[in-house]
C-alpha cells in the first residue's frame, strides 16, 4: 500500500500530484538562466522548456485557486503538500520575471506563453550549421505549429491541382471564375507567408548553406505529399514558382511584342483573368502602370487576340474590337511608348502593307509615328 495522502492532498482534490515536478523543472530552469552562458545551456535543454510549456496551463488552472484557499483558510506551510504548493508560486513568479526580463516582454504575460517565446527566440539565434545538422535544424524550425508554414502549405495544395498539368498557352485561361478569385485572392498571402518561413530560415542560417540546399530540392518536382515542415515548404516552393512560371509565359505570349517589366506582370495578369472573358474590362492605371502604358498593354493584347487560332473567323476583327483598338490606340498615344510602342506600330504598318496590297487604299499611304492614324488605315483596309 502507499503512504497516506495527508488532509491538503485531500484538498487538491488529486492535483497535487502536479506540485513536485513542476517545482522540479522550475528549480532546473531558474539555474540554467541564472548562468552567464545560459542561452548556449538552455539550447540543450529544450525538452525542458517544451515539458514545462506543456504542463503549463494544467498549473495555471490549479495554482491560483489553490493560493487563495490556502490564503483564506490559513493552510500551515509547515504541511509539505502547502510548502511545496508556496515553492511552486515563488519559483513560478521568478521564471516569469526572469524570461520577461531576457525577452523584453511584459512580465504579465503568462508564463506558458512565455516559454514558448523562449523557445522560438532560441531556435531562431543565427549560427552555422554543420552539414551533419541541417536537416534536424530545419525539421526543428519549421515545426506544424508555425502559422506562415500552414499559410504557405495550403497555398501549395491551392495550386498543385491548378498547375499540375500541361497547359495550351495559346487558348482561353482555363481557369472558373472561382478559381480566378482564389488564386488573386491567395497569391500575396501565399507569397507573404513563403517570404515569413524562407526569412526564418535566413535569419538562422548565418552561412546560407541549408538555404541553398532547400531551395535546391524545391526546384525539383515533390515526387510524394509532403509528411515534414521542411517538406511541406519545399513542396509550397516548387508550386509557387511552378505557377510563377506558366502565369508569365500566360502574360508573354498574349502580350508579344511588347515585352513586360517585371513590375507589370501582376496587374496585367490579374487583369487578363478577367479580360478573357469581359472584352471591356480594362486595365486600371496605377502609380506602378501609367496611363498611357496600360493602353499600350491593351492594344498589344488585343492584337493577340485578334489574330489566336482558336476563335472563330468572325470574332478576329470585329467593329467591337476596332473601336476598342482605336480607344487603347488615343489613350497609348499620350506617352512616347518607347521600343514597345516602336514594335506595336510595326505590327500594324506590317497589316496595313499586307492587307493593301494591290488596292487603291496603299497608293500614297503615309506613315505615322503616332497609333491612332495606323489603327484607323489598318480598320479602313481589313473592317
Amino acid at each position: 500500500m502507499g503512504a497516506p495522502r495527508d488532509e491538503y492532498q485531500l484538498r487538491l482534490e488529486g492535483r497535487a500530484e502536479l506540485l513536485a515536478p513542476a517545482r522540479e523543472r522550475y528549480y532546473r530552469l531558474v539555474l540554467v538562466l541564472a548562468e552567464s552562458r545560459w542561452q548556449e545551456r538552455l539550447r540543450r535543454e529544450l525538452p525542458l522548456l517544451r515539458e514545462v510549456a506543456a504542463h503549463q496551463d494544467a498549473l495555471d488552472a490549479m495554482l491560483a485557486p489553490a493560493l487563495r484557499r490556502a490564503h483564506a483558510e490559513a493552510w500551515p506551510v509547515s504541511n509539505p503538500t502547502v510548502h511545496c504548493l508556496h515553492e511552486v508560486h515563488s519559483l513560478h513568479e521568478q521564471l516569469v520575471r526572469d524570461v520577461a526580463r531576457k525577452l523584453g516582454r511584459s512580465p504579465q504575460e503568462p508564463l506558458g506563453s512565455l516559454m514558448r517565446a523562449l523557445e522560438d527566440w532560441l531556435v531562431t539565434i543565427p549560427r552555422e550549421i554543420p552539414p551533419h545538422l541541417r536537416a534536424s535544424t530545419a525539421l526543428e524550425l519549421l515545426p506544424d505549429s508555425l502559422p506562415a508554414l500552414r499559410e504557405a502549405a495550403a497555398f501549395g495544395a491551392f495550386l498543385e491541382p491548378l498547375f499540375a498539368h500541361p497547359m495550351l498557352l495559346t487558348g482561353r485561361i482555363p481557369f472558373t471564375q472561382v478559381q480566378r478569385e482564389e488564386l488573386r485572392l491567395w497569391w500575396p498571402r501565399g507569397e507573404a507567408a513563403l517570404a515569413s518561413v524562407w526569412g526564418r530560415l535566413s535569419g538562422v542560417d548565418a552561412k546560407g548553406l541549408m538555404v541553398a540546399e532547400l531551395r535546391k530540392q524545391a526546384t525539383r518536382a515533390p515526387l510524394h505529399p509532403p509528411r515534414t515542415g521542411p517538406e511541406r515548404l519545399v513542396h509550397a516552393e516548387y508550386w509557387h514558382q511552378e505557377a510563377w512560371a506558366r502565369m508569365r509565359q500566360l502574360v508573354q505570349v498574349r502580350l508579344a511584342p511588347l515585352v513586360p517589366e517585371p513590375h507589370e506582370y501582376l496587374p496585367v495578369l490579374w487583369w487578363l483573368l478577367e479580360r478573357e472573358y469581359v472584352p471591356r474590362i480594362r486595365l486600371l492605371a496605377s502609380d506602378a502602370l501609367p496611363e498611357a502604358r496600360a493602353g499600350l498593354i491593351e492594344v498589344a493584347y488585343e492584337l493577340w487576340d485578334a489574330q489566336r487560332p482558336d476563335i472563330p473567323d468572325e470574332e478576329h476583327w470585329t467593329p467591337a474590337r476596332w473601336a476598342r483598338l482605336e480607344e487603347q490606340a488615343w489613350r497609348a498615344d499620350e506617352g512616347r511608348g518607347g521600343a514597345d510602342g516602336d514594335r506595336l506600330r510595326d505590327v500594324f504598318r506590317e497589316l496595313i502593307q499586307r492587307h493593301g496590297i494591290g488596292t487603291p487604299s496603299l497608293r500614297g499611304w503615309k506613315d505615322s509615328s503616332r497609333l491612332v492614324p495606323l489603327v484607323q488605315q489598318a480598320r479602313a483596309l481589313m473592317g
